[in-house]
This record gives structure tokens, C-alpha cells and sequence, in this order.
């Protein structure tokens, strides 16, 4: 074969992949993990929770949650980026890095989900 050929049906092949993966990652859920559950052997893992907000502490760069399951409760660390109205009391779903700070598991957030009561 030609080298011509041969660069083509590599790019298509890549391009293929990178598709495929793509289309993975999008359709990819985390299973929602109970907060008693999570533990240090999951330090800096990607895990979802979801639960109330009991309460809410917004500083300038961060917003800081609280937020409950029927098993416990946990940190949530936001880094202000959009505007994002929070309540207590709101059922959310969290997803985000597990991470210890001064000895506890904390959720830093990557996506927030205000769940709708139905």
C-alpha cells in the first residue's frame, strides 16, 4: 500500500476512536454512592451522592454545603464559576472528587443537579 493510503485510513481510524470515546464518556453514570459509604480508599476517585442541604456557607471564592443522606453527611466544596442558587433544604446530586481536608472526606464539585420533587 501507499504511504498515502496508509496516513488515511490511520486518521480516519483515530478520529473514529476518539468518537467512540467520546460517546462513552457522555453516556458514562456514576453510581450514587450513600455517604456513610465513602471512604479514604477513594481519596481522589470521581463519586455522586445525593441528598438535603442542611447548610450553606459562601465565601468569596467558594461556596460551602453541607449536605445529608439518609446515612450521614459530607462536605461539598463549589468553586464559584456560574451563578448557582442553592437553598437549604434543596435535594441535589453531587458529582465531584473525593478529597480529605484536616482529616475528613470532603466532595469537591465538578456538577451540581437541583433535583425537582415529584
Amino acid at each position: 500500500m501507499k504511504e498515502e493510503n496508509l496516513l488515511k485510513i490511520s486518521l480516519i481510524c483515530s478520529l473514529f476512536g476518539i468518537l467512540i470515546i467520546l460517546f462513552i464518556a457522555e453516556n458514562t453514570n456514576l453510581p450514587n454512592s450513600n455517604i456513610a459509604n465513602l471512604t479514604k480508599n477513594q481519596i481522589d476517585t470521581k463519586v455522586s451522592v445525593s441528598g438535603s442541604v442542611n447548610y450553606i456557607t459562601e465565601t468569596p471564592g467558594l461556596i460551602i454545603l453541607n449536605v445529608g443522606d439518609n446515612t450521614g453527611n459530607i462536605t461539598v466544596i463549589i468553586f464559584k464559576e456560574d451563578n448557582l442558587t442553592i437553598e437549604k433544604y434543596q435535594n441535589i446530586y453531587v458529582e465531584g472528587k473525593l478529597v480529605e481536608y484536616q482529616n475528613k472526606l470532603e466532595i469537591q464539585a465538578d456538577l451540581i443537579k437541583i433535583k425537582k420533587l415529584t
